[in-house]
């Protein structure tokens, strides 16, 4: 059974735009515009039934909309002694790239209960079942999927973001927060959950 036919949001189309003409774009709120979360729907924990195009333009709708509402904390060593990036994705609020990513996969049901840090993604497969690793060339990457970057000098992913599509990316960065920007051109890998439609019917994934 697919789920529910969400409409396309001409919001994140705009969004989308934005990003292509800017390459890398930090949106500030307009004023007085509350967060929308409330208006989403959430799945239940799902990773078998198939998505729709639009229930895929729903969710990165969703993440999108938090351009310039949410800023950066640090979470080196996966510490905050504030636990700011612990919260749910609220307006004004502060996360890190992992926990950006799993709360908006959360929301939409791809993730369970147990957190997954940057470092897991792509190197550790069975920390999100029903998604797999394919590979590092960022023209088979489809909307939805998790990019894995290899910054900084850990033997390990330290950066995740979300595919939105046309080579653009949604994530939470370092001295920026939420933002759009361009995908990086050599990811360190990329993550595909199985029940998401694919821009190549033919592509194949790595299940290993």
């Amino acid at each position: 059974m697919f789920k529910k036919r969400a409409v396309l949001s001409v919001r994140f189309k705009s969004l989308l735009t934005a990003g292509i003409l800017g390459i890398s774009v930090f949106l500030a709120p307009a004023a007085g515009m509350p967060a929308r979360a409330d208006s989403y729907r959430e799945f239940p924990y799902d990773t078998s039934t198939p998505w729709s195009n639009d229930d895929v333009d729903e969710m990165l709708d969703y993440a999108t909309q938090w351009a310039g509402r949410i800023s950066y904390a640090s979470s080196q060593n996966n510490t905050d002694d504030e636990g700011r990036r612990f919260e749910e994705l609220h307006d004004g609020g502060a996360t890190d790239c992992s926990w950006f990513v799993y709360h908006v996969l959360f929301r939409y049901g791809l993730v369970g209960d147990e957190f997954i840090h940057s470092y897991e993604w792509g190197n550790d497969p069975g920390c999100y079942p029903g998604a797999y690793n394919i590979g590092s060339d960022i023209d088979d990457a489809s909307p939805g999927d998790i990019i894995c970057t290899g910054e900084g000098t850990k033997p390990q992913n330290s950066h995740v973001m979300i595919y939105i599509g046309d080579g653009m990316v949604v994530e939470c960065a370092a001295g920026s927060g939420v933002k759009i920007s361009g995908a990086p051109g050599h990811p360190r890998e990329i993550v595909h959950f199985g029940c998401l439609p694919t821009t190549d019917s033919d592509k194949t994934v790595d299940t290993e």
